[in-house]
């Protein structure tokens, strides 16, 4: 990942998921609520957004968490039908605060 600022991580909400774990790490949604920066569709600006992300592990600080792989950049988060109403309502919360 470049170093430009593409993710600005304002306040989140970790929810864990109903599946476990993988290899004795807790897998975890990471509900983010900040800025986006679309690069290559629209360099000149940056974007509110809230995004789910995968997170093997808890490291709360966004940063941190990235740097030691907890995050997962390379595939897409999916929500598995137990965890909808709880992924979405922290959705909704963060949405709330920051509107």
């Amino acid at each position: 990942m470049s170093e430009e600022k593409v993710y600005q991580e304002w306040d989140y909400k970790l929810i864990p998921s109903s599946y476990g774990e993988l290899k004795g790490v807790k897998r975890y949604y990471r509900v983010f609520y900040g800025t986006v920066h679309w690069r290559f569709s629209d360099p000149d600006n940056f974007h509110k957004a809230c995004i789910v992300f995968v997170q093997f592990g808890s490291t709360s600080e966004f940063n941190e968490a990235r740097k030691r792989g907890e995050i997962k950049f390379d595939y897409p988060c999916h929500i598995l039908g137990e965890d909808f109403r709880k992924v979405t309502e922290a959705m909704q919360e963060l949405q709330n605060r920051f509107g």
